[in-house]
């Protein structure tokens, strides 16, 4: 019961999180601005922390996990709609995708997922792995959260760099990280069993 209630207290005071996109040329940098507000329990945020790289003169996208390394990420088929809605001062078309995903309980299963672009801002670029739309896509919702651009700078004054993968590094296909998921999930379900004997 006590951890119910600190679940459902961390809950109740949540903050909301805090990322950045950052595009150059070619190339985008999404990360996790931590807190310094945050006290007491953290869960962490539902939308993740991990950083994303994309370069669209490679076509590349790279999930950069801490505990799997390097994760090369698919090129998403987007539907199109003519749907629109107002972001701050743009307007925004709908689009959406199923995205596979894994179960640490080992199955695999589809995520809805819905953007929310803008051709005013012609750049394909967006929050973690979510790109390749005709426009700047300023919101992303799943059934878990909700990511809304509420800052847009687009001629910045100071100088920034890209955080890139370490060169020669290697790289992971998402099908091999589902792959290393299963083999530390069963690893830790063995050495659960072992405890407990």
């Amino acid at each position: 019961m006590a951890s119910k209630q600190t679940l459902v207290k961390a809950l109740t005071n949540s903050q909301p999180e805090e990322f950045i996109l950052k595009i150059k040329n070619n190339e985008s940098y999404y990360q996790h601005i931590p807190s310094l507000k945050q006290e007491g329990f953290y869960m962490g945020s539902r939308a993740g922390t991990t950083p994303y790289y994309s370069n669209n003169a490679t076509d590349t996208i790279i999930k950069m996990s801490r505990s799997l390394g390097y994760i090369s990420q698919p090129q998403l088929d987007w539907q199109l709609t003519n749907k629109t809605k107002m972001i701050g001062d743009y307007k925004c078309y709908r689009a959406s995708i199923k995205e596979k995903l894994y179960s640490r309980q080992g199955y695999y299963y589809y995520k809805d997922v819905i953007a929310w672009f803008t051709p005013e801002i012609p750049l394909n670029f967006g929050p973690k792995n979510y790109k390749g739309l005709p426009g700047l896509i300023l919101q992303i919702e799943d059934n878990e959260y909700t990511l809304t651009a509420t800052k847009i700078n687009l001629n910045p004054s100071e100088e920034f760099k890209i955080e890139r993968p370490k060169k020669n590094a290697k790289v992971i296909t998402k099908q091999e990280s589902f792959d290393r998921i299963k083999e530390m999930e069963d690893d830790r379900q063995k050495s659960f069993s072992a405890k407990n004997r």
